[in-house]
């Protein structure tokens, strides 16, 4: 079982709608020239994926963003402040039985360089998910967030592929606190 179809609880999908899921190539296009425009905090959705049956309200959205040094010291940092567990992968990993995020960082031609690591975070977020606290759910967010950013990361030419494992091994770093 997939970790879309673990944390949706299904295997069929609506097909998307023209321009609804405009790719990781399309973000990573994005991410690269904001980038070089003014080097600022910009992302973008790569794909949302919805279950066919009507009743099962659980969407799952992938997007991207180039963080700002704010955003890094900010109140929904990479520590989580405790409302996330968190998980040795990249940079960090966080996670919740309804979302997750993976930080890594992509030295890039595309980019600032292949010598200057930029601070990339992928989030995978599922509409109407459990708000319980199971480590199931939260090891499907992680592989869906942990299988884009390797997309995103390939896409860039990030050296390293970001620093990101070709095989997703789920260490806990520590657990949720509040």
């Amino acid at each position: 079982m997939s970790g879309v179809e673990r944390v949706t609880g299904t295997n069929r999908f609506q097909r998307p709608d023209a321009g609804e899921n405009p790719g990781v190539t399309w973000v990573a296009g994005v991410l690269a020239r904001g980038y070089a425009k003014d080097r600022g905090s910009l992302g973008g959705r790569a794909c949302e994926v919805t279950p066919s049956d009507e009743k099962n309200r659980r969407r799952v959205s992938v997007s991207f963003e180039i963080q700002g040094v704010l955003q890094r010291t900010g109140e929904q940092s990479e520590s989580g402040k405790g409302y996330y567990w968190e998980y040795a992968l990249g940079r960090n990993a966080l996670a919740l039985s309804d979302r997750a995020k993976l930080f890594f960082d992509c030295a890039s031609a595309r980019l600032a360089g292949a010598d200057t690591a930029v601070p990339v975070a992928a989030s995978v977020t599922v509409s109407h998910g459990s708000d319980g606290d199971d480590p199931r759910l939260r090891e499907a967010n992680l592989a869906v967030v942990h299988s884009a950013a390797r997309a995103l990361a390939a896409e860039l030419g990030c050296k390293d592929g970001g620093g990101l494992p070709e095989k997703l091994t789920v260490q806990e770093k520590s657990a949720r606190t509040r």
